[in-house]
């Protein structure tokens, strides 16, 4: 072999290296044009169901059976969460990165509104028709854009429950109770206990469908 051939070769060595360590750093910590491109892929992978959804009033399965997954690999996938009566009322898909902790992009699709769920170390940023409507924390507090507590989500595992609560001033309510999928005593997976105003509503239904399809465990780790 010449000494051309060996500086080819090298070459093309360092350019397959450079390709893998940027398909690397990609699903590491994606940039924001990187997360901008995911999101339309995301987008797309269930267009089809844009105007076929049901209301959330309809009310949202428990059952795990008419929860409808489509897993393609351990980093994507797509899904539709059915009314008891199996009719869609909303759908997901979501791409997972490598850590540390949990690292994904969730978007998801109702009659009304799309959701856009970001979760890293910081904790969920949710957005509602590009609109922020907090960040939820790893420790289940939700919060505003500037840091001020607005709600809370206490997971009880034991019981495969999550619960909703409301701040107010110095104290807190229940605005609704999340069942589990392996919650095999519940009808609805959303229950409402609490009187919601129309912004509360739009935040409950925003932390409920994330808290739903997370708890699938679907998220590659």
């Amino acid at each position: 072999m010449n000494i051309f051939a060996i500086i080819a070769l090298v070459v093309l060595l360092l350019i397959a290296g450079i390709f893998f360590l940027l398909r690397f750093l990609r699903n590491v910590q994606p940039d924001e044009s990187e997360l901008e491109e995911d999101l339309v892929n995301l987008k797309k992978a269930i267009a089809s169901f844009k105007g076929g959804f049901v209301p959330w009033s309809a009310g949202i399965s428990a059952r795990e059976a008419d929860q409808v997954v489509q897993h393609n690999n351990r980093r994507q996938g797509k899904g539709v969460f059915l009314s008891p009566e199996g009719q869609p009322v909303f759908a997901y898909a979501f791409r997972s990165y490598i850590g540390p902790g949990k690292n994904n992009l969730v978007y998801v699709l109702t009659l009304e509104h799309e959701y856009v769920f970001r979760t890293s170390t910081k904790g969920t940023e949710i957005r509602r028709d590009e609109r922020l409507v907090g960040l939820l924390r790893p420790n289940g507090k939700l919060v505003d854009e500037r840091g001020r507590d607005i709600g809370r989500l206490e997971r009880r595992n034991a019981i495969s429950e999550s619960r909703f609560y409301l701040k107010e001033e110095n104290s807190e309510r229940e605005l609704a109770k999340i069942a589990l999928p392996d919650n095999i005593g519940k009808i609805e997976a959303v229950e409402i206990t609490g009187m919601l105003s129309a912004e509360q509503e739009q935040q409950l239904k925003a932390v409920a469908s994330y808290e739903l399809v997370e708890n699938l465990g679907l998220f590659a780790q």
